[in-house]
C-alpha cells in the first residue's frame, strides 16, 4: 500500500521540480549594455523629436557598435531607425511640396530636381511603411 502512494508521490515530486520556473541567465555585461543602449534610445528618440535626423541615425549606430550585447535594444534600435527614416521622408515630401526650390529642403538630390523628385520621394516612403512593418512584425516574433 505504501509502494501504491510511493510511486505517485514521487512523480507528482519530480513534474512540479520540472515544471519550477526558471530564471534567465543574463550576463552582467549583457545588463549593463541594455542600460546604456536604453540611454542611447532614449537620446535618439529626442534627436528624432527635434527633427536631428542624422544625429539620431549615428547615435543608433555608435549604439550597435559600443553595445553588441544589448540585444534588446539592438532590436528596438532597428524599430526607431526605420521610424527616422519614415519621418524624415516625410518631412522632405512636405518641404518640397511647400517649396519646391527652397534650399532648405533636406535632401540635396531633391532640390537639384525639384518636384521631379516627388515621385522617388513616395517610393522612398511607401518602402519606409513597409519596411517598418515587417520589422515590428519580426519583433513580435522574438517575444
Amino acid at each position: 500500500m505504501q509502494r501504491l502512494f510511493l510511486v505517485p508521490l514521487l512523480s507528482l515530486g519530480l513534474l512540479c521540480a520540472g515544471c519550477h520556473e526558471k530564471t534567465p541567465k543574463v550576463s552582467s555585461r549583457r545588463l549593463a549594455d541594455e542600460s546604456a543602449g536604453r540611454a542611447a534610445l532614449a537620446r535618439a528618440r529626442q534627436q528624432l523629436a527635434t527633427q536631428h535626423y542624422d544625429s539620431a541615425r549615428a547615435t543608433i549606430r555608435t549604439m550597435r557598435r559600443a553595445h553588441p550585447h544589448a540585444l534588446t535594444a539592438r532590436e528596438d534600435g532597428i524599430l526607431l531607425m526605420d521610424s527616422i527614416d519614415l519621418t524624415a521622408t516625410r518631412t522632405a515630401i512636405d518641404q518640397l511640396e511647400r517649396f519646391p526650390h527652397s534650399p532648405d529642403v533636406p535632401n540635396a538630390h531633391s532640390r537639384r530636381q525639384g518636384s521631379a523628385a516627388l515621385p522617388e520621394l513616395y517610393r522612398r516612403l511607401r518602402f519606409y511603411e513597409r519596411k517598418l512593418q515587417h520589422d515590428h512584425r519580426q519583433r513580435k516574433s522574438h517575444d
